[in-house]
């Protein structure tokens, strides 16, 4: 992490890497909007199978780029990796022009609708969460320390 400072993360996590659970949500897939699959409100993930999906910069962590293409797939089929972006606003453009698709946070299809973008609950795809993470040597970081308590007064954890 930059400067060992804390950010927002969907985890998983590896290494010296901290996290702080916020929240967990389905995960939904996001197609163009004259996809054949558009419309029909929900899908399977074995319906999304032999897609090409929207891909990272190699410098991604393996780990999340496999979770966000939820690779490897039950049915075995590989997944098929295509255009290679690094920012949601390419990744959207990506989705409405060159047909591939996206796993994302059901959040997306509120916060970032797009014309052109239609987002489809997968109703058989495992879910995500979303955390604070933070270097373990920032544990006790007044401010790292601040913001976690701040967290856990705003998402308490369920008893």
């Amino acid at each position: 992490m930059a400067g060992r400072q804390g950010r927002f993360a969907r985890p998983g996590a590896t290494g010296d890497v901290r996290i702080h659970h916020l929240n967990t949500e389905p995960r939904v897939v996001c197609v163009s909007a004259d996809d054949p699959l558009a419309g029909r409100g929900q899908v399977t993930l074995a319906e999304l199978d032999g897609r090409t999906i929207v891909s990272f910069p190699s410098g991604c962590p393996r780990v999340w780029r496999d979770f966000w293409a939820a690779d490897p797939r039950p049915s075995g089929v590989a997944v098929r990796y295509g255009p290679v972006v690094s920012d949601l606003e390419s990744l959207y453009a990506e989705v409405a022009h060159s047909g591939a698709i996206s796993l994302q946070p059901y959040a997306a299809k509120h916060l970032f609708p797009r014309p052109g973008v239609e987002f489809l609950d997968v109703t058989d795809l495992s879910p995500c969460s979303s955390a604070l993470a933070w270097h373990a040597t920032a544990e006790h970081r007044p401010l790292i320390t601040a913001i976690r308590q701040a967290a856990k007064n705003a998402w308490p954890r369920p008893t």
